[in-house]
C-alpha cells in the first residue's frame, strides 16, 4: 500500500522536503509581511479617525475640563443615590 510518492521509509536521508508547497516559503513570508504591514496601516487610520471623532465630541461638549466635571458630578449623584 502506498501513502504517496514514498514507497520505502527506510532511506529517510535520501528524501528531500515532503511537505506541501515546498519552495514557496519565501513568497509566503513576503506575502505575510505585506499583509501584516498593511493591517497596521489600516488599523492606524481607523483608530486615528475614531480618536479624531472623540476629540471633536469632547470639544463640542465644552472641552476636557467640562467633560470631566460632568462625569464627576454624575458619579457623585450615582454614589449618593445608593
Amino acid at each position: 500500500m502506498s501513502t504517496g510518492l514514498v514507497d520505502n521509509w527506510l532511506n529517510l536521508d535520501t528524501f528531500g522536503a515532503i511537505y506541501p508547497f515546498v519552495g514557496s516559503e519565501g513568497f509566503l513570508t513576503i506575502l505575510g509581511l505585506i499583509f501584516w504591514f498593511g493591517w497596521h496601516v489600516w488599523q492606524h487610520q481607523k483608530e486615528s479617525a475614531e480618536f479624531k471623532g472623540d476629540i471633536e465630541n469632547i470639544n463640542r461638549q465644552g472641552g476636557p475640563g467640562k467633560v470631566l466635571d460632568n462625569e464627576a458630578s454624575r458619579e457623585m449623584k450615582d454614589s449618593v443615590g445608593r
